[in-house]
């Protein structure tokens, strides 16, 4: 264990009512300022004297080279972990950026006698060869970027500190989201299983077609907590399709285990991929898109508007009325075909079939052996609402106005701010990699006037 000194020196105004004393604001400016400068230089001046004395340690004092001193590196040329020679120091400086700004390091070379291969040792113990940007700038950037646009997220790193611009971060997006290849994937670290799985998806304006494209989010529900009235959910992430047909969807979802429900939104497509994926697991319809679902087949009807939205608002009616009563499953079918009936009775085609093919689905939280499956969470989910949330924050970072996504760079940034909000396995490793706690321990030393 090696102890490091930096030296910290000010000019400091004195205090007083003159113009141009110290006044609380130019300390605070001063303050900044050293925020923004001080922590990288200090960096860059305790790796160069760390790099001396490791040189000093395999190649001996300057002017006394001493012959076989073992290193703890390895010759990249020939593998020789043993007698290298010094090579002076190189005249420009390597830049590398970093999460506390910019450091600039004067690099010392060292030779091997063996082969005559010429490298810098530090760049070898740090794994930065080859590399002028550190992981944790660049997960720095990625989170930022997932938050809001490039530019503001450069911004924002610049204004502590780091080395940031819309190009930047834009980069960190596009080099972090291929490290969380987890997503997805249940055998590359994702999460095995979840008591309710939801199936959602939403339309972004990205690729050449007018429309944009669809992109596809599994979301699981593992527990609830918190204070009644109060509850928060946890989420996992357990599939993502960016521009493919839910089908793609199947090799994600085969390696979970079976979940206790799935919910889904009554698209066809999406209906199909849960039932094929696990046959056994019962599937409960979204209230919420079933009662939007019937606005739209009443429109498709050309029912009357008037009535149209007192029908919306009796299935709505119905079923919150079927909750807060705690009906049995027969009791609320009942009520739901009572209702069906008058819709059939005015001859509205597309309303009844939505109705009618929803019927099995809508009110399966009510079966007994789901909500004894479903107990620890406080009760069964009725709707798709926990992946609305989340969409809603895809959806704020994505639709910009005016501008279209790349299908790559679309999911790449879908990536990192599923995983980053769902704190998905693959995002905690790589976080906590990157940004370990402190070991070294330092401290500040304070001049004392009058000593003695």
């Amino acid at each position: 264990m090696s102890s490091i000194s930096v030296t910290l020196c000010a000019e400091v105004p004195e205090l007083g009512e003159s113009p141009g004393a110290l006044s609380w604001s130019m300390v605070e400016a001063w303050a900044v300022a050293m925020r923004e400068e001080v922590p990288a230089a200090a960096l860059a001046a305790s790796l160069e004297q760390v790099q001396d004395q490791l040189i000093d340690r395999v190649c001996g004092p300057r002017w006394l080279p001493v012959r076989g001193l073992p290193a703890p590196f390895a010759c990249p040329g020939c593998g020789v972990m043993q007698d290298f020679a010094r090579k002076g120091k190189r005249t420009r400086p390597r830049r590398i950026d970093t999460s506390v700004g910019v450091v600039r390091l004067q690099l010392a070379n060292v030779g091997c006698r063996d082969c005559g291969r010429v490298f810098a040792p530090l760049l070898l113990m740090l794994d930065l060869t080859g590399r002028r940007r550190t992981d944790r700038l660049a997960v720095d950037l990625a989170e930022l970027a997932s938050q809001m646009s490039f530019a503001r997220a450069g911004a924002v790193a610049r204004r502590f500190g780091a080395p940031g611009s819309a190009g930047r971060a834009h980069q960190a997006v596009a080099d972090i989201a291929p490290r969380l290849e987890a997503v997805g994937q249940v055998d590359l670290g994702g999460p095995p299983r979840a008591a309710v799985v939801v199936l959602d998806g939403t339309g972004v304006r990205a690729g050449r077609r007018r429309l944009g494209v669809n992109t596809n989010i599994a979301l699981g529900l593992t527990a609830r907590e918190g204070p009644r009235r109060r509850r928060r959910a946890s989420t996992a992430l357990l599939g993502l399709t960016v521009d493919q047909p839910w089908s793609a969807m199947r090799h994600q979802l085969d390696g979970l285990e079976a979940p206790a429900v799935v919910v889904v939104d009554g698209e066809v497509a999406v209906t199909r991929v849960a039932a094929a994926t696990w046959p056994d697991t019962p599937i409960q319809r979204c209230w919420w898109h079933l009662a939007r679902a019937l606005r739209w087949a009443l429109y498709a009807d050309k029912a009357p508007h008037r009535w149209s939205r007192n029908k919306r608002g009796e299935l709505t009616a119905l079923l919150r009325g079927v909750a807060r009563d705690h009906l049995t499953h027969a009791q609320a079918l009942a009520r739901y075909d009572a209702f069906t009936d008058t819709v059939r009775a005015e001859g509205h085609h597309a309303a009844t079939e939505l109705l009618d093919g929803a019927r099995d689905q809508v009110f399966t939280c009510l079966q007994p052996a789901v909500g004894r499956e479903l107990a620890h969470l406080g009760g069964p989910e009725l709707g798709s609402g926990l992946l609305e949330r989340v969409m809603r924050e895809l959806n704020a970072r994505t639709d910009i106005g005016g501008s279209r996504w790349s299908i790559e760079g679309l999911r790449d940034l879908i990536t990192i701010q599923l995983a980053r909000m769902t704190q998905h396995p693959a995002w905690s490793t790589l976080r906590e990699s990157t940004h370990p706690p402190n070991t070294i321990t330092f401290k500040i030393n304070h001049l004392k006037f009058n000593a003695g």
